[in-house]
Order: C-alpha cells, then sequence, then structure tokens
C-alpha cells in the first residue's frame, strides 16, 4: 500500500506533528493491516477501542479481526498538547465498516490519545481512549 505520508512501517514514529500523526494513524488504520497498526503503540500501551482496555497480545488480536473488514477511519484533531516527552491529543472520529451480517455501521465519536517520546525520538501511542457516540464496537 502507498502511503501519502511517508514512514517506516518497521519502526514507525507517529511524530510530534500533530496533523503529520493523524494522517499516519489514519492511514495506517485504513491499509487493514492489524499487526503494522500494533506497531504505533507501545507494548505496554492502553488502547479501549474494543470497549475494554487491551494491551500486548490481546490488543494485537482485537486490531488484527477489527481491520480485516477493511473498516474506513476519518479523523480530525480538535486539541493538541505537549509537554516534554509525552503529547495529548484530542480526535474527532468516524468509522464507517460492517457488522458481523455484513450491514454498514457508522462508528463515531471523540478520542482522547496520549503519546510519549522514546529515547530514540519516535513517538507512539500510550493510551488510546475513543468514546463512541453512535455504533457502539463492544456492547
Amino acid at each position: 500500500m502507498a502511503f501519502t505520508v511517508a514512514f517506516d512501517p518497521e519502526n514507525p514514529d507517529l511524530t510530534s506533528d500533530t496533523e503529520t500523526q493523524n494522517e499516519i494513524f489514519i492511514q495506517v488504520f485504513n491499509s487493514a493491516d492489524g499487526e503494522l497498526f500494533n506497531r504505533l503503540y507501545l507494548e505496554d500501551s492502553i488502547s479501549n477501542f474494543s470497549g475494554e482496555p487491551l494491551t500486548g497480545a490481546a490488543r494485537l488480536k482485537f486490531f488484527k479481526e477489527f481491520l480485516a473488514n477493511k473498516p474506513s477511519l476519518k479523523a480530525k484533531v480538535t486539541h493538541s498538547y505537549v509537554a516534554g516527552d509525552v503529547a495529548l491529543i484530542g480526535v474527532e472520529y468516524s468509522i464507517e465498516t460492517t457488522d458481523p451480517d455484513g450491514e454498514p455501521v457508522l462508528l463515531e465519536g471523540n478520542c482522547t490519545d496520549v503519546l510519549r517520546r522514546l529515547e530514540d525520538g519516535r513517538w507512539l501511542m500510550a493510551i488510546d481512549r475513543p468514546v463512541a457516540s453512535t455504533g457502539l464496537v463492544a456492547e
């Protein structure tokens, strides 16, 4: 898959630039590659995307299963704050996907993300907390 914002898929960097970070996140999500998407996260990162906090192997398993349906993400940054090696980012998102019966589902809501800068200078996701207002992923 060709990406409009270049990055190293083996060593991704969400960067300190919020708009670039958002574009990389969207591109990787929309690639439908759960393993690649998981590389945007620190090993001990928490993602609440499933409706419950997941880390490590459980997070990877969820990402692979959810992205297998090839959902389409749109996201707009609403605010961003950087303090040293930590960034807090607010995002409005919408995801078009399908349910297990193949029926269209629209997930919309707001997300709070916390990114952390590593010693090598790369920025990766530490906490990903989407809150859906429609089409909850997990009941």
